[in-house]
């Protein structure tokens, strides 16, 4: 089910759903943490469909309602012609209760509005209301403060994408400096520019503005700013008295990647570009700013900081976060790291209403915190299920008694220092104007309020005094020389930069003290944090004046700080002649080779470095470790002279493990960025070298495939025709003789269609022909042995169904078994499989046409089920319902195909692990019964014309400037060149997950499946490679498993140190994990892993002590020692299956070894791990 879960998010139905809960039940299902209380602010009918709110001086809630949610780009219809509305709730009693709704605006212009800030006027009683829609921010005004807008909106800011969609702009507040700070998500902007049309005008996709984005601009909409970039859907940024930017970012999609990030100015946090083999957020790769917390699956909506005084003392200075996935209210408490930070999540709503889904917070003038609560059977996927409810809580201390909003009079200075250190953004805000309008009149009481903020002793209260004098340009409460105090509080030190950084820009026009950058230097007691700030404030300055300061503040770099050197890149800039003048000295500052320098060298990659690391890499005082680092710095870099140096090391004798990530990484850029070394000579003497070499056949064989004009025929036919040679090698040799598209390779493949062996992969390689073009280009000869396998009587079933699939692979294959079809030719015992292909397949025509010639065998009629609501109410059997799931692997239904839970099935659609714990049950039914209904981006299909008619669809895997990648529903992957397209591509409001799969169950099944994915709540994680270290012996009794290696015993094990084996020293191997989550160890040991035995490793780390399960299948037996106990032993002798086993575990917090010792006696060999837990995992090293 390529879409159950996009999920889950939720389908829209065509009457309003039954609510879950009343809003007083709801407020009771509730968990709340000790010394808070959660109470019912307003509810509908006061209000409905909440997507944003904020709170005003006076304590009242303003609302963006989202009737109209998705309607307009989907083909919906209007729900509420008279168009969406902003309301007003107040309580005017004092109760802690909302007695009065205005509405401030309805209109038909408001659509489904994601953001909204409201600014009160320090004089008179004005208002202004900022409002995101794409393709615009709006601008409301409300002159008489009557709350009612005195007409419709102005256009504040325009050029944002994404109009009717989740990804525009949104999240928009008031920072500190009296500056909007709004975000956008990666439907990015085009033609965004400064409200007065000076400075650039934006556009996404360029290197410095790509996929989700931060901006500021003053209130005005002049000096716009993009703050960073390249985040996915960052919902809202929020920013504390110290000038920190937080936010949450949005990516789960069943990817449970959703993150908190602190935002650098100048960071790429690293969404784009996708790509298939590359890490989420690709913090794998230089130039990345990494994320502060992983917080796994989620819909992750609104951010603020609590900075009042109502609450506990524990969330003061605090995040606070509402994910409407999970349905929690979380604080994360903040604790500085380095140069980073470290967060420490506590929830302090959750409910077992599944309908709860919290959409925004914000706190009030009296320090209480409201929450919105979106209310539906779901989140996200451009769906709904409900449109008739929204509720608004209100969070205090616990026996807190009533509302009572302090009275705001700016008349004495008293009150204006009060009401600039209130919790409300609001009220802070008119402080900061009234301010700013009586320094023209009365400078000295200005003076008087501000000397008083910085006698209080409370920090924010100077930060913001400071953020103050900076909007002027006065002297701030800080000199330059209070950086180096050994008593300045960091965060005090560091919004003192940020201060400066706002105001000058380049802070080499900050006036000097004594000398105007003296002051830069004086470095050695800062906090890590300061020197932060100082590296990011240099990205605005030229190259002569940031580099000597740059490469003072480099030296403290301490080994491991990520993000001290993710700044240090941002102040190194996008530019590439300041960047280049920049670096230019760093073989002078760092003339000496160490991990430091490596790391450095990584994540700056000065050019005058790569000519020596060639050099580096023959060096014997480097350990293994060492030099992986260097292969993995050569890697990074685009200069071909980077390919060229693995290529020269493949000839060296060195560790192994070195030419493994060498060749990993010449297989992956000898067809990009290092295309141009395919014809010459040292590629060509690396492969041949390679195939001679027992060892380094199949590392040849991926080089030769990476680089298939290469003249190595006659080697790669041997290797293929060696009956006796590994069936992975010679597997690996056909692939490679199908690289060529021409007659003659379709000739030298067809004798290996009659190897019992071999014969499934040429099937598969014969069909890499079929929509080959040219009258020699093979294509015809492919098919016509293809058709013969097919309908021929002497085919094994293996090779059947090996050669329907690559039919039904192409277009023109496809074609074939379609008139096969028509003309009753098609065998019987292959029209069930070549249904399911060819109803899933990509070109569009010829899948109209297969659900015609193929209709599904269907068990019920999907039109003749209750609603979902109603099915809801049925209770199943989740027993049941996962042998459902499982058997969908083979059958109709499909959902194991392209799902994967706990580790195992495909990889079309979203991982189902958690699913349980985000749907409703109704929403679930309406995903699967209607998939098309609620798509989240992730799994939007994508259509493409190419100039040679065809029409393909599928999601976009991979998509760079010269090429893109379809993934169609059967897995498999359609890549394109751009040049061959006839056109953009264009979103398909289709799902890939046909609507028609549930016709594969009976009623009771599809209730049992339901019932079955309730229960997946659990994170999981299935480590994506493994740290081998073997083969040592084994015989018929598997003595090798009771046959203690000092490995065993150690405290710690130290992977870059040689173990003694049975044949000299071993190295311990990174290995990785197949798409279905099975470690290969007979394809590793290419065929030599009978009678072996072999240690795997892996670190796991965990977020708080806690109780797991491993789920494991083993061939064949098997010890595993989690923390050094050992947690389990299996002697059995069966083919790995996932979950065969379910061991407890406990974790502790922090990072926990795993290690384990596996036998075999006969081929194959591997096994499947996956771990679940409660609170989520990632794999260390």
């Amino acid at each position: 089910m390529p879409r159950l879960a996009a999920a889950l998010l939720v389908g829209l139905l065509a009457v309003p759903s039954l609510a879950q809960k009343s809003p007083e039940e709801t407020v009771k299902s509730m968990t709340v943490a000790d010394g808070l209380q959660v109470e019912l602010f307003a509810a509908e009918p006061m209000l409905v469909n909440p997507t944003s709110i904020d709170v005003d001086h006076l304590g009242r809630v303003w609302v963006c309602e989202a009737v109209n949610y998705r309607r307009i780009n989907f083909g919906r219809p209007i729900l509420r012609p008279e168009g969406d509305r902003i309301v007003i709730l107040e309580d005017t009693t004092g109760s802690g209760k909302a007695d009065k709704a205005t509405v401030f605006y309805q209109g038909k212009d408001l659509i489904a509005p994601i953001g909204i800030a409201v600014a009160k006027d320090a004089v008179g009683p004005g208002y202004k209301v900022f409002v995101c829609q794409s393709p615009d921010i709006l601008l409301f005004e409300d002159k008489d403060g009557d709350g009612k807008a005195d007409g419709p909106p102005k256009k504040f800011l325009s050029g944002f994408k994404g109009f009717d969609h989740d990804h525009g702009v949104h999240g928009i507040n008031i920072g500190p400096d009296g500056k909007l700070y709004f975000t956008v998500g990666d439907q990015g902007v085009d033609g965004l520019q400064s409200a007065d049309g000076k400075g650039r005008k934006w556009k996404s996709g360029s290197p410095d503005c790509q996929a989700g984005t931060v901006w500021r601009c003053d209130m005005d909409g002049t000096n716009l700013e993009l703050i960073a970039h390249n985040f996915r859907n960052n919902y809202e940024c929020c920013v504390n008295s110290f000038g920190e930017i937080w936010l949450s970012d949005n990516d789960d999609d069943g990817n449970q990647q959703t993150r908190i990030c602190y935002v650098m100015p100048g960071g790429n946090y690293g969404y784009y570009p996708r790509g298939p083999g590359q890490s989420h957020w690709h913090e794998e790769q230089p130039g990345i700013v990494h994320k502060v917390l992983r917080t796994g699956f989620g819909s992750p909506t609104g951010i603020c900081f609590y900075e009042g005084t109502l609450l506990p003392e524990k969330y003061r200075g605090q995040l606070l976060h509402t994910d409407a996935g999970p349905r929690e209210f979380r604080c994360f408490h903040i604790k500085p790291k380095g140069a980073g930070y470290e967060l420490e999540k506590e929830n302090l709503v959750t409910s077992t209403d599944t309908w709860f889904r919290l959409s925004d917070v914000c706190v009030a003038p009296d320090g209480s915190v409201m929450l919105a609560d979106w209310y539906d059977p779901g989140v996200g996927g451009h769906g709904m299920g409900d449109w008739t409810r929204g509720r608004i809580y209100r969070v205090t201390p616990k026996g807190h008694k009533g509302y009572k909003v302090p009275a705001l009079d700016l008349k004495n200075d008293e009150n204006v220092l009060a009401a600039w250190g209130s919790p409300n953004l609001a009220t802070r805000w008119m402080a900061l104007t009234y301010l700013n309008a009586e320094r023209f009149s009365d400078l000295g009481r200005v003076g008087g309020v501000l000397q008083a903020a910085r006698a209080s002793g409370d920090p924010r209260a100077v930060a913001r005094a400071n953020w103050f004098m900076a909007s002027y340009g006065k002297d701030l409460a800080l000199s330059p020389a209070d950086l180096g105090g050994s008593d300045l509080k960091p965060d005090l030190a560091q919004a003192f930069v940020r201060a400066v950084s706002s105001h000058y820009g380049d802070i080499a026009k900050m006036p000097g003290r004594n000398g105007r950058a003296d002051w830069l230097f004086a470095n050695d007691k800062w906090a890590p944090g300061t020197r932060r700030e100082v590296v990011l404030a240099l990205r605005q300055s030229g190259a002569g004046f940031a580099a000597p300061i740059i490469w003072s503040l480099a030296k403290f770099y301490d080994g491991s700080d990520h993000f001290y050197r993710a700044a240090l890149n941002i102040a190194c800039g996008t530019d590439p002649e300041r960047r280049r003048a920049i670096l230019a000295d760093f073989d002078k500052h760092f003339p000496e080779w160490n991990d430091k320098v490596a790391d450095l060298v990584w994540e700056l990659r000065p050019p005058s470095v790569l000519p020596r690391l060639g050099k580096l890499l023959e060096d014997p005082k480097l350990t293994p470790a060492q030099k992986g680092r260097i292969v993995d710095i050569l890697a990074v870099t685009d200069d071909p002279a980077a390919g060229k140096t693995l290529l020269a090391l493949l000839g060296r004798d060195v560790p192994p493990e070195i030419k493994s990530r060498a060749i990993d990484n010449l297989q992956k850029f000898l067809p990009t960025k290092w295309k141009e070394l395919q014809k010459g000579d040292a590629v060509r003497d690396a492969i041949s070298n390679l195939l001679k070499s027992k060892g380094g056949r199949i590392a040849g064989l991926q080089l030769a495939a990476a680089a298939p004009d290469c003249a190595h025929h006659e080697d790669v036919m041997q290797l293929a025709e060696d009956v006796k040679g590994p069936t992975e090698v010679r597997t690996a040799a056909i692939r490679v003789l199908a690289k060529t598209h021409h007659r003659t390779s379709v000739e030298n493949l067809e004798p290996f269609i009659k190897d019992p062996i071999v014969g499934p992969a040429t099937a598969a390689a014969l069909g890499e022909f079929l929509d080959s073009k040219g009258v020699n280009s093979g294509a015809k000869q492919a098919l016509e042995i293809l058709g013969g396998l097919v309908t021929g009587t002497g085919t094994s079933p293996e090779l059947k169904q090996a050669a329907l699939g690559a039919l039904a692979g192409s277009r023109t294959g496809t074609g074939w078994l379609l008139q096969l079809k028509e003309q009753g030719k098609m065998p019987a015992t292959l029209v069930a499989d070549a249904g399911r292909l060819l109803r899933n397949s990509p070109f569009q025509g010829e899948r109209n046409k297969a659900m015609l010639l193929f209709p599904a065998a269907g068990k019920l009629d999907p039109k003749r089920l209750p609603p979902p609501a109603e099915l809801a109410r049925r209770t199943g059997n989740a027993k049941r319902g996962e042998a459902v799931f499982q058997a969908s692997l083979k059958g109709e239904a499909q959902c194991l195909r392209c799902h994967m839970v706990r580790g195992v099935g495909g990889n079309i659609g979203p991982d189902l692990s958690m699913i349980g714990k985000k749907a409703s049950k109704e929403n679930l039914f309406e995903s699967i019964l209607i998939p098309s209904k609620a798509i989240a981006d992730q799994y939007l299909q994508w259509k493409v014309d190419t100039v040679d008619g065809k029409t393909v669809t599928g999601l976009l895997v991979a998509e760079s400037e010269g090429s893109l990648t379809l993934r169609d529903a059967n897995g498999k992957d359609h890549t394109f060149a751009t040049k061959d397209l006839d056109g953009p591509k264009q979103k398909s409001l289709v799902s890939l997950m046909p609507d028609n799969l549930v016709a594969a169950l009976t009623e009771q099944e599809l209730i049992d499946l339901v019932e079955y994915l309730l229960t997946l709540k659990t994170a999981s994680l299935t480590p994506d490679a493994w740290h081998v270290l073997g083969p040592f012996t084994n015989d018929a009794s598997d003595s090798a498993l009771d046959r203690a290696y000092d490995i065993e015993s150690v405290k710690a094990i130290e992977l870059d140190r040689p173990v003694k084996g049975p044949k000299g020293a071993l190295r311990w191997n990174p290995v990785h994990v197949t798409s279905t989550g099975y470690l290969d160890l007979m394809a590793y040991y290419a065929g030599k892993s009978a009678m072996s035995m072999s240690y795997l490793y892996r670190v796991i780390e965990s977020p708080a002590d806690q109780d797991a399960t491993i789920l494991f299948g083993n061939d064949d037996g098997v010890k595993i020692w989690v923390n050094g106990e050992k947690v389990f032993e299996n002697r059995d002798h069966f083919a790995a299956t996932p979950a065969r086993h379910q061991i407890p575990v406990k974790l502790k917090k922090g990072p926990n070894p795993i290690l384990i010792k596996i036998v075999n006696g006969s081929d194959p060999h591997g096994m499947y791990f996956t771990l679940t837990s409660e609170q989520e995992l990632k794999a260390g090293k």
